[in-house]
């Protein structure tokens, strides 16, 4: 078996694990190894921003799918996974979210997580940020990670915002700003034609250094754990050789809420009856292991469009050839685009706090897995912003290439269900707005079959057919104060020495948004923690 020795070992080369693993080259004085079970980001549709529905459907991606979900009529909940470094900031839509300050001061309120509040995650937002729309107190502009307004911003996505605002909703320019609330064009991880990841915009920087090594390819089988403290991680490695990468300091997990959890119950972390099942000694009995699973859930309006002017077939033909010579010649266009550049967060409620998230997108992208619709279409996609449902994870079995049993009960609590049929119902009002009345024909969701008045009972089936991930999976390694969670608030795995957790899987609550830059957050956080502690 070969055997290699790091200071600190990252497993998971998603947006946290670069993060974690470039700090910690340049600042710890230590070695670090950098672990990915897929390989490098060298796919061209990841680093074109307007190909990444592309690179969602090649091999740097996957799908964890769920058991049959009675909460969505029998339907099973595909969430797409990237396996490639950098994560998911590799392949998602580049949507800088993140979330609301009331999201994490909830986190120390709510559930004991003292040092996370908004006023102490703040200043780590802002240090990772070089901004190139907004210098004020939320923003930072000397930063690693580049954020940018769209560079292309397509007019029907301009007409949707204008009829948001014309049902009712605020405009805003700023949705990480003083307030959420409103509707706009997004802040997005791409810049000048380039995607910003976290691979290329943290990791990429420190390569040169000889305390990093990145292995890619490399399959984590489990965590070796001896006298209660985490000292090796076995794998596989690119060739299909076991390998052992021992830990002189500390391993930190950082592979993501479905692929972290997974790896605890192998390496014996976890609840008992799941363990006890699959044969694996118990090293630490957590019963919060797998749990607390919680995901976005959206449903999107989708109305076709009067006039060929949204973007279908705009990577056919002539078209894709102009699209191809702006881009590659003069870098401007269309594929510097992230495509879905428009938004709003809404309160639908009441309660003085937006409760649902809109797309606001020029085309009709399909369900996970699926292309977009074949037609000149625009959707309006309300999403909940905090789900109440929760799901969890068990094993497979003791095989580390199975994926993990995954029960998604997406829509099992009826505050979820109501959340949608609410931005439904307002998407429809948007849609009804007379800025878009001579731009859109028919709608094809929920359709003239289905009533959304209050009390159908066609509305609620249309909802459980529709719905669907936004890929934003979280919370299955809460952090907490005691050892009823998986972490504590310095993001140390209970009962276990040297082995930390560091990516979305901590978070107690799902915040209002998406999830890449508040994942990239906690990976900063936890960096500054392993810093201190080694000093």
């Amino acid at each position: 078996m070969k055997k290699l020795e790091f200071d600190y070992v990252i497993v998971g080369g998603g947006s946290a694990g670069c993060v974690v693993a470039a700090r910690l080259a340049a600042e710890s004085g230590g070695t670090v190894a950098l672990i990915e079970r897929g390989r490098t980001d060298s796919n061209r549709w990841i680093q074109i921003p307007a190909t990444f529905f592309k690179a969602l459907q090649s091999q740097d991606a996957e799908a964890i799918i769920s058991e049959p979900d009675d909460s969505l009529g029998g339907l099973k909940f595909p969430v797409p996974q990237a396996r490639v470094l950098g994560g998911g900031s590799s392949v998602n839509g580049m949507l800088y979210m993140r979330g609301q300050a009331q999201d994490y001061d909830d986190w120390a309120e709510v559930h004991g997580c003292d040092g996370w509040r908004y006023q102490d995650v703040l200043p780590v937002f802002k240090r990772q940020e070089a901004n190139r729309q907004f210098v004020n107190e939320y923003h930072g502009t000397k930063g690693p990670l580049v954020v940018d307004g769209p560079s292309a911003p397509h007019p029907v996505s301009e007409r949707l915002i204008d009829a948001t605002v014309s049902a009712g909703v605020p405009r805003t320019d700023d949705f990480n700003g003083a307030r959420q609330e409103g509707a706009g064009w997004y802040q997005v991880t791409a810049s000048k034609g380039q995607r910003q990841s976290a691979a290329y915009c943290f990791l990429a920087p420190e390569l040169s250094r000889e305390t990093l090594t990145v292995l890619t390819g490399h399959i984590v089988q489990r965590v070796r754990i001896e006298n209660r403290r985490a000292v090796a991680i076995e794998a596989k490695g690119s060739d299909g050789n076991d390998i052992l990468i021992r830990s002189r300091r500390e391993i930190v997990l950082t592979a993501g809420s479905f692929q972290t959890p997974k790896l605890l119950m192998l390496s014996g972390i976890g609840p008992r009856d799941e363990l006890d099942r699959h044969g694996i000694d118990i090293v630490h009995e957590a019963d919060e292991v797998g749990r607390n699973y919680q995901d976005h859930v959206g449903a999107p309006v989708t109305r076709r469009l009067l006039k060929p002017v949204g973007l279908h077939g705009s990577d056919k033909g002539l078209k894709a050839l102009k699209h191809g010579l702006d881009y590659f010649v003069f870098r401007r266009g269309l594929l510097t685009s992230n495509l879905l550049d428009a938004g709003a967060c809404v309160d639908t409620d009441g309660d003085g706090r937006p409760d649902v998230q809109y797309n606001l997108a020029p085309f009709a992208p399909g369900a996970p897995g699926q292309p977009p619709l074949n037609f000149h279409a625009v959707q309006i996609h309300p999403m909940t912003m905090r789900p109440k449902s929760r799901g969890r994870l068990g094993l497979t079995s003791r095989d580390p290439l199975e994926p993990p049993k995954f029960v998604s009960d997406a829509l099992r609590e009826e505050a979820d269900m109501d959340t949608l049929r609410r931005g439904v119902r307002l998407a429809q009002d948007i849609f009804s707005q007379p800025e878009l009345r001579d731009l859109v024909g028919e709608e094809i969701w929920p359709g003239p079959d289905v009533s959304t008045a209050v009390g159908s009972n066609t509305f609620d089936d249309a909802i459980r057919s529709q719905a669907r991930t936004i890929y934003h999976p979280a919370g299955t390694c809460r952090m907490g104060p005691t050892e009823a969670s998986v972490v504590d608030t310095q993001l140390r795995v209970y009962g276990i020495e040297g082995l930390r957790v560091a990516d979305c899987s901590v978070m107690p609550a799902l915040v209002s948004g998406n999830t890449n830059a508040p994942t990239m957050m906690i990976a900063g956080c936890a960096a500054q923690l392993i810093l201190a502690d080694a000093r």
